[in-house]
């Protein structure tokens, strides 16, 4: 079965179905390979697409955050670290019974030889070379509530196992009358960051 037929017989969890305000917000590695650039590139096309649609009301591409805080964790206007963002997402997978892995992963790692203490492990985060997070806005209330994140694994540690990627999610949820895209970008372009608000 292709994925265009699993898809069709299949909706995602996170759909773009609501009255109120949507966001994507398209997370990238600062370094990526060459090979993925177009790929990544594709994707925020296809985001612009769905901005045309009228299917989400913005979206912007932007670099994970910096995995630590290079000023006071007291400070309020501080902005959010890639850990922090993560834990939003894992506590939006957890409370709809899905999960992050196996594109998102937390490990262990010893530290360096170099260090005073050494035998102490800290935890490493992985994060994929691209995820999208979609935001809704309550008119009402004007708070931003995260209404998925993508990728992610329906019903996992079970046989029917599904895990939505971006190119999947995207593809279930374009219109139908979307032409595929022609233009390919050539692996030497930089990744495009950027968004339309």
């Amino acid at each position: 079965m292709s994925v265009n037929e699993y898809l069709a017989t299949t909706s995602p969890a996170v759909d773009l179905d609501s009255e109120a305000s949507l966001r994507i917000d398209c997370y990238v590695r600062p370094t990526t390979p060459t090979n993925v650039t177009g790929a990544i590139n594709d994707v925020v096309e296809r985001l612009r697409r769905l901005s045309d649609a009228g299917q989400i009301d913005a979206y912007r591409s932007t670099h994970w955050p910096p995995e630590c805080h290079t000023v006071d964790a007291a400070d309020d206007d501080r902005p959010t670290t890639r850990d922090e963002l993560v834990c939003e997402f894992e506590r939006w997978a957890a409370q709809h019974g899905h999960s992050l892995e196996p594109a998102f992963r937390r490990r262990e790692v010893q530290q360096s030889l170099l260090e005073s203490d050494c035998d102490d492990s800290r935890e490493r985060l992985r994060v994929p070379f691209i995820s999208l997070a979609i935001y809704e806005d309550d008119d009402e209330t004007g708070e931003e509530t995260l209404r998925g994140v993508v990728p992610y694994t329906e019903h996992p540690q079970t046989d029917d196992e599904r895990t939505y990627t971006v190119d999947e999610w995207l593809s279930a949820v374009e219109p139908s009358d979307s032409e595929p895209l022609t233009e390919r970008t050539t692996p030497e372009q930089p990744t495009r960051l950027g968004g339309h608000q």
